[in-house]
């Protein structure tokens, strides 16, 4: 139990089962060895950007993010994107996916997916922030190189991570579900049952509603898994309380247990989560309190104990000369490096976005 629990989160810790994720206290080093890049900062047409996505497809970085004029998902918000041919150093001019220019349909966020050798970019469309009112898929023509519409789907399901491949040949969404046009506060996920990010996606429930056995509730349930085989630990954020929590799965995402705590101390802000080639499980967040530091934490290989890490950011970067806080993570492995993106809180409250370049060899 978190010396930084209030009453209240004691009570619901206390109601819970817990897991040991941390037998001892996790080692973090600082981001010497580690590569920062700058992707994009704010301009005189967009202030703001969030819930950036990165991938690696053909030798490029793809990395996407939804922009707003001055503050967070007011008027239009674009999905827009950049590459990089040379592992995060430089970039491209920025390319718009998706937009409205009327700020009716709100896009946010992308996410990315690779299936039989094409990359894909799925969107959430919201009626306001956070109300979502439709799943839109677009696969990357590289002939013309540019993403093409394919599809649009009355599904009311938040997006929070790239897709997850499953060993039974299933794909996996992590995300949050609501009525149409709604708010999204119940953890569920996607499934594709053909393993083809083009094909239906299957709903399934990790929870039955967004109430915590305590009577709060959660509020931007955000999700991210660590996958070995059949089962699964499925990460959330907590915002009326601060306990940390994982729901786990035994038979490749079909049911869910009840809530568990475990002994990370992540802040109440997106975590990201996956499985190294080399057998180890990784988890980016945001260490309690708020946004200034960002960590990255390991296993030991098909283990889900965590030892060490490493301190992406923390406070103002003398490296990038700028910064006051990090978070928003999400993560993709390619060519022995894992490059993490994240939203950059500079002054005024506008945002931008910055890439860790960690080396796994």
């Amino acid at each position: 139990m978190f010396n930084f629990f209030s009453k209240e989160d004691k009570q619901l810790y206390n109601m819970l089962g817990h897991l040991n994720m941390a037998e001892k206290e996790i080692s973090l080093k600082d981001n010497s060895e580690t590569e920062i890049y700058e992707v994009a900062c704010p301009d005189d047409e967009y202030a703001f950007l969030h819930e950036a996505a990165i991938i690696e497809y053909h030798g490029t970085l793809f990395a996407a993010w939804y922009n707003c004029e001055e503050k967070e998902l007011i008027g239009p918000t674009p999905i827009r994107q950049k590459r990089s041919k040379d592992g995060g150093k430089t970039w491209s001019d920025i390319e718009t996916v998706a937009e409205d220019q009327t700020g009716k349909i709100l896009f946010c966020p992308p996410v990315y997916g690779i299936c039989e050798d094409k990359l894909y970019m799925l969107i959430n469309e919201m009626v306001s922030a956070d109300h979502i009112h439709a799943l839109d898929l677009y696969v990357f023509q590289e002939e013309k190189d540019c993403f093409e519409f394919l599809w649009s789907k009355p599904i009311p399901f938040k997006l929070n991570t790239n897709v997850y491949k499953m060993a039974n040949g299933k794909l996996l969404l992590p995300g949050r579900i609501a009525e149409l046009d709604g708010f999204p506060n119940t953890p569920a996920v996607l499934i594709s049952d053909s393993g083809k990010i083009d094909d239906d996606w299957r709903l399934v429930y990790i929870q039955e509603n967004g109430d915590l056995p305590d009577g709060s509730k959660l509020v931007h349930p955000e999700i991210t898994a660590i996958i070995e085989d059949n089962k699964i630990a499925m990460f959330s954020r907590d915002d009326e309380r601060k306990v940390p929590l994982v729901y786990l799965s035994q038979d490749y995402g079909e049911t869910w247990s009840d809530a568990f705590s475990y002994d990370i101390p992540f802040s109440d802000s997106k975590i990201y989560a996956g499985t190294l080639s080399d057998g180890r499980n990784y988890i980016i967040g945001n260490w309690y309190p708020g946004r200034e530091k960002l960590v990255l934490v390991f296993s030991k290989p098909k283990e889900n104990t965590f030892e060490t890490g490493i301190i992406l950011q923390n406070g103002f970067s003398d490296r990038l000369g700028y910064g006051k806080a990090w978070c928003y993570p999400c993560a993709y492995e390619a060519d022995h490096k894992l490059y993490i993106i994240y939203t950059v809180y500079l002054e005024n409250e506008k945002r931008g976005a910055a890439l860790s370049v960690v080396p796994l060899i």
